[in-house]
């Protein structure tokens, strides 16, 4: 059984018995195979989903779980037909990668940021150029993502940010990530 993260990004305007009664629905097809959950609750989207105005905001579930092809298939076409979840992502995990809980991580980088404020804008971004930090590299550390993405929306290139060629290519990803979810602009 290989390891992954299920995203569910949920209707914002359920009132909370029915979320409740559809994240249990859900916890209940996983069994034990839910290693851990993080509720980061309601986000401002950067862009509207799908069609409608003022459709910026979801209610966002994380789920670490241990599955196989078949289970996988089945929560798929469980959460493809309804509609109370508005988009959702199946992310396949290394063993070695760790799930990150969304409170945790920005209280961690809030105190990183802050040390930052004194850098200059032309020296060199070289958080994740620490091995120590590559730890951090999450779809869930906005804060840190958006200071490797510049003012029009591109993503800082590898001569900037001082990034090995590995962490950069899993930063893109990440951002590439954040960006289909809706937390990180695709352009401003």
């Amino acid at each position: 059984m290989k390891k992954y993260e299920l995203v569910l990004m949920v209707n914002p305007s359920l009132k909370e018995d029915d979320r409740e009664s559809l994240l249990k629905d859900i916890t209940w097809v996983f069994g034990k195979n839910i290693l851990d959950t993080d509720v980061i609750g309601l986000q401002e989207l950067v862009y509207d989903l799908s069609d409608k105005k003022w459709n910026n905001r979801a209610y966002f579930v994380s789920y670490h779980i241990q599955a196989d092809a078949e289970m996988l298939a089945k929560i798929k076409k469980d959460l493809l037909y309804n509609k109370d979840v508005l988009r959702y992502f199946v992310l396949a995990m290394s063993d070695t990668q760790p799930f990150h809980h969304f409170e945790k991580l920005h209280k961690e980088l809030g105190k990183v940021i802050e040390s930052w404020e004194d850098t200059k804008f032309w020296q060199k971004l070289t958080f994740f150029a620490d091995d120590r930090n590559v730890w951090y590299i999450s779809r869930k550390s906005l804060p840190m993502l958006q200071k490797y993405v510049t003012r029009f929306g591109n993503i800082k290139p590898r001569k900037y940010t001082n990034n090995p060629v590995q962490i950069q290519k899993k930063l893109r990803s990440v951002i590439l990530r954040a960006r289909e979810m809706g937390l990180i602009h695709y352009t401003r």
